[in-house]
């Protein structure tokens, strides 16, 4: 004779006489909810991974963007009073703190050499290097995709600062309006006189009875006397 498995149903109870299982509806929709918990969790963890991913492509990305202007803000931003080295095209080794940073120039304060210490004035594109302490070239890269540095936060509470807009030759150009004396450090050498014209590329110093065209792409940076 032909022995078959029969299930039955009895209140609220599968029974299965072949192997004698016994289960509750119960405990059949406890195994599900194991399950959906598990794809759940499962899927995070997956959208996790995507997000990651997506996030260390994005600060590859902007990192490779990059420009010197912005490494030398956000080191100032993130350590106001760091100390750097630098190297300018004409050789000239400089101890320095950075006061503020705008377009193409930055405002600094030589430690040394003492022949020029003090305030100046000087052109991004006279820098051939800047050495930065080891524990501050993370903070020179900026805030990373995805998160919110403190001085990110203090710095949108205020208002759009002017000298990220102005270049180099406006700022020039503002010493002139003020007929202020100038020492002038270039490719050519040292000019001191006044500024009496900032045009779109060049510049005119007047010293001891004599003018001067210069070129902005050769001028490194100013002291103003």
């Amino acid at each position: 004779m032909e022995n078959r498995s029969k299930v039955y149903f009895s209140g609220n109870m599968w029974i299965t006489p072949a192997d004698s299982q016994v289960r509750s509806l119960a405990s059949l929709a406890m195994d599900f909810d194991i399950l959906f918990q598990d794809l759940e969790n499962q899927l995070e963890r997956e959208l996790d991974a995507e997000l990651i991913n997506r996030l260390d492509d994005e600060e590859r990305e902007r990192r490779a963007k990059l420009t010197l202007r912005e490494r030398l803000r956000a080191l100032h931003q993130a350590n106001p009073a760091s100390v750097l080295t630098a190297l300018t095209k004409d050789g000239r080794g400089l101890t320095l703190q950075i006061k503020n940073v705008g377009k193409d120039w930055a405002a600094i304060e030589v430690l040394e050499p003492s022949d020029i210490r003090g305030p100046l004035i000087l052109a991004l594109h006279a820098l051939s290097s800047v050495g930065i302490p080891q524990e501050y070239v993370k903070e020179s890269l900026g805030t990373p995709v995805g998160e919110v540095s403190d001085h990110d936060l203090r710095e949108l509470s205020r208002s759009s600062r002017l000298a990220e807009k102005v270049n180099f030759a406006f700022v020039l150009r503002d010493v002139s309006r003020r007929r202020k004396r100038v020492m002038l450090f270039t490719a050519q050498g040292k000019f001191q006189g006044t500024l009496d014209q900032v045009g779109a590329d060049h510049l005119d110093v007047s010293s001891d009875g004599s003018r001067h065209l210069l070129p902005l792409r050769d001028l490194f940076f100013a002291r103003i006397e």
